[in-house]
């Protein structure tokens, strides 16, 4: 029995342990390094990418730098190449790359040097970013190189934030140099909370237009009103006063005047003959309630009568049935 139980652990575990390795190799690249490596890693990898940026102008540096803002994943690339010929190279100072993150609610500042992310000045510089670098191609003996930087923001806020990158380089006190000023990584997000203030703001919008366009209307049926009013007030004054008034106007108000008569007349057509039809509605009303009581009190008798005649009935009957035993008996007694 131990022999079979230990080629069965021993099967078991011989396919356990490809399937864990193959499920580690698969899903440790997705999860933990969602940042390309490979960009940092040779100017290979940067052929036809990136938006680049030439530098030029100046007698004591020169060369070009590209980026890419991965906006999908938080990401962000620099590859620098550059010469700057005030570096001594007799020196052995660093060649430091210096960011700066801005967005609305976070600011970070780091350097990245040959030896990594040197203390930063912001907080929570460390537990926000995480930084990759490349520093092999550059040195003060080659008065400058090749420079690989790449950074993934790691805060929720920032993630849904627009971030403005800025870079400075510099060796030394004296040799310096912008090589990046306001490059986006936008990642913005709308919140729910403007959206609904902006529609508080149409509702509120057009509940005073609402507000207006009923008080308009109520305004102009006064205006309309006052100035009925005063015309029929002011029609006769107006004829008797001004007599060098055109006839036009008289006439005009005259036939303002009569159509108002027969919308009025109208009107009062229109409540008389509702009247009439709610007089006649109550009538037949009536008149059924009456018919249904006659219909009760003539079955009232009707059930009567019936009674009476079936009384009578019966006592005919028991009459006759009486009569006829008595003819019966009669004949017997003469025998």
């Amino acid at each position: 029995m131990k022999v079979i139980r230990k080629r069965i652990f021993d099967g078991l575990f011989r396919k356990i342990i490809p399937v864990f390795i193959c499920f580690s190799i698969i899903s440790f690249p997705s999860c933990v390094f969602a940042l390309n490596t490979d960009l940092v890693e040779d100017e290979i990898y940067w052929i036809d990418k990136g938006n680049e940026i030439y530098y030029s102008g100046d007698d004591y540096f020169e060369g070009f730098s590209k980026y890419i803002a991965d906006e999908d994943e938080g990401c962000f690339y620099l590859f620098s190449r550059f010469t700057d010929y005030r570096i001594d190279r007799n020196t052995n100072e660093n060649i430091t790359l210096a960011f700066t993150i801005k967005n609305d609610v976070n600011t970070y500042l780091f350097q990245v040097d040959k030896n990594g992310l040197m203390n930063s000045s912001s907080k929570n510089t460390l537990e926000s970013i995480d930084v990759y670098y490349n520093f092999d191609e550059a040195s003060c003996k080659r008065q400058g190189g090749g420079v690989f930087v790449a950074f993934k923001l790691k805060n929720k806020t920032d993630r849904m934030l627009n971030n403005s990158i800025s870079c400075e380089y510099y060796c030394g006190l004296n040799c310096t140099y912008n090589l990046l000023d306001s490059v986006h990584l936008d990642m913005y997000v709308p919140t729910t909370v403007k959206t609904t203030k902006a529609k508080t703001t149409k509702q509120t919008t057009s509940k005073k237009s609402r507000k207006t366009e009923t008080k308009a209307k109520t305004n102009t049926s006064k205006t309309i009103k006052e100035t009925s009013t005063k015309f029929s007030g002011s029609g006769n004054t107006s004829a008797d006063k001004k007599t060098s008034a055109p006839a036009t106007k008289f006439s005009g108000s005259a036939n303002e005047i009569a159509d108002d008569v027969v919308t009025e007349e109208i009107l009062q057509s229109e409540e008389s003959n509702n009247e009439n039809v709610e007089k006649r509605e109550s009538f037949s009303e009536i008149s059924a309630q009456n018919s249904s009581t006659e219909l009760s009190y003539q079955a009232k008798l009707l059930i009567i009568i019936f009674t009476v005649v079936f009384v009578v009935g019966v006592i005919c009957i028991i009459i006759g049935t009486v009569n006829s035993k008595k003819d019966k008996k009669e004949p017997d007694c003469n025998e």
